[in-house]
């Protein structure tokens, strides 16, 4: 039997003269990969061995356009050390926590919180063309300084203190409530962590340049202080009821 599609195909798809007349698809923008594979990080910058046992996990959303879900506020667990206090707020946390009393265990945010401060702050077109070229370094330090200017949290975030204890799943949870999180001198602070986010925009589907964000995060928060990532909300609600002893 004859191939219906036999008359079709050389109309439609062949390479004859009315060809020229179709538009053309054009080629996708090549950008080059990150400079490291994923997981590097930790070896390269002094994040093996033992320090990676005290490197957070960081988790950044939005950057895949698959997820199609709304960005949800970013969350921030703790551990705390035997023996550390127990506050029931953000507010005690900083006030009572002395260094080392309590580690950043897990950091997720999602980025398009971050597309909004950069709005704020003129830095949206320098990211963009960061973006169109990861490794100019030029575009880099003017990104940089553009936005690196307000030390102050920029995104919402819930804290909590989770550790070993009498709850199911064999894990206890204290939530302290929202606070403000400053996310944006962090990955301005350096050239090596504004170039893996350019990267991670450039290549949103690649699932292995986004770890590599995510590992230069990680090896970045293992020597920030708490009082400098997290601080007190503004609008955080205040208990006015006296504590009875």
């Amino acid at each position: 039997m004859r191939n219906p599609l036999a008359v079709l195909a050389p109309r439609r798809f062949g390479s004859g003269a009315s060809d020229d007349s179709l538009p053309r698809i054009p080629a996708p923008r090549r950008v080059p990969g990150p400079d490291v594979l994923a997981g590097v990080e930790f070896l390269q910058h002094g994040c093996g061995a033992e320090g990676e046992d005290h490197a957070p996990e960081v988790s950044v959303r939005g950057i895949d356009p698959r997820n199609d879900r709304g960005p949800a506020v970013a969350s921030v667990h703790l551990t705390a050390r035997p023996g550390a206090p127990c506050p029931d707020t953000v507010e005690e946390l900083l006030a009572v926590a002395a260094p080392g009393d309590f580690r950043l265990r897990r950091l997720t945010f999602d980025v398009r919180h971050l597309d909004e401060v950069l709005g704020a702050r003129g830095g949206r077109t320098l990211l963009e063309q960061l973006v169109a070229a990861p490794a100019d370094r030029v575009t880099n330090a003017v990104f940089r300084a553009a936005v690196d200017a307000d030390p102050a949290g920029d995104l919402d975030c819930d804290v909590r203190v989770v550790g070993e204890g009498d709850s199911v799943a064999g894990r206890c949870r204290t939530d302290l409530g929202r606070a403000r999180l400053s996310i944006t001198p962090l990955l301005t602070g350096s050239e090596r962590l504004a170039r893996r986010l350019a990267e991670a925009r450039a290549r949103p589907r690649d699932r292995a340049v986004r770890r590599c964000l995510e590992h230069a995060l990680a090896c970045e928060l293992t020597s920030v202080p708490l009082a400098r990532l997290v601080g007190v909300h503004p609008d955080a609600p205040a208990c006015a009821v006296p504590l009875t002893r």
